[in-house]
């Protein structure tokens, strides 16, 4: 199949995309920050896309409180629902929510961010397996160890920017100390990660990053990584 379906991320979120009408240069413009999909091979995602009957694109479709009955959501998970909608650069399928509710049902301790982050990881491989894509993985998921290691884990408030200046550059104002802060210098420039809260919308840098706070052994926090890498 070779490296056109590769990137199961971007084809995934293509896909959320183009069922919810975006055209082409819309879809290619949302990888601004990332390196982007040549037409040809956006093309061919397009071709598996056309493939999804109408009744499974519906469930790409925003997230409507309508639809807590109608897809039997419990309403005990609206506080859930509301708390990660807010962390979404923009209103959640209904597919997106379904997980969030179904993980928190297999785990009632999961915190926000975790939920979020298995949430995004079925619904991707729940994609690649509609449009017949190899690359979904469904085996770690749900491991006991990211249970143990989920109690250390704890979601930041707000989204945070990536930001890279030249050597020698006077950070700018809006580079704030709040809940994270992070200013690295290399041999090539300086990266500073910072809440994005006060950068002027001008700005060219790349924003909406969640921040996960993790507390606890290095052991612990190593296996954890080679699962949510």
């Amino acid at each position: 199949m070779g490296r056109t379906f590769t990137n199961t991320a971007q084809i995934s979120k293509g896909f959320e995309m183009y069922a919810k009408g975006y055209r082409r240069s819309s879809i290619l413009d949302s990888f601004s920050d990332e390196p982007r999909p040549s037409l040809r091979t956006l093309g061919n995602w397009i071709a598996r896309y056309k493939n999804v009957s109408e009744d499974i694109l519906a469930l790409e479709h925003e997230f409507e409180w309508v639809h807590m009955d109608m897809f039997s959501i419990p309403w005990k998970h609206a506080q859930l629902i509301n708390r990660l909608s807010c962390l979404e650069l923009q209103k959640p399928s209904l597919r997106r929510v379904r997980w969030w509710f179904r993980i928190k049902e297999i785990n009632p301790h999961y915190s926000d961010g975790v939920v979020a982050y298995i949430a995004n990881k079925c619904v991707v491989n729940e994609h690649m397996d509609l449009m017949e894509i190899p690359g979904s993985d469904w085996s770690h998921l749900l491991e006991s160890t990211l249970i143990e290691d989920e109690e250390h884990l704890e979601l930041l408030p707000g989204t945070f920017a990536i930001c890279f200046f030249e050597l020698g550059t006077i950070l700018p104002s809006w580079v704030q100390n709040g809940v994270f802060l992070s200013i690295t210098r290399t041999e090539s420039n300086i990266s500073v990660v910072c809440s994005d809260k006060l950068i002027p919308d001008e700005e060219n840098i790349s924003r909406g990053w969640n921040c996960l706070k993790y507390e606890g052994d290095q052991a612990l926090w190593r296996s954890l990584v080679s699962r949510i890498a």
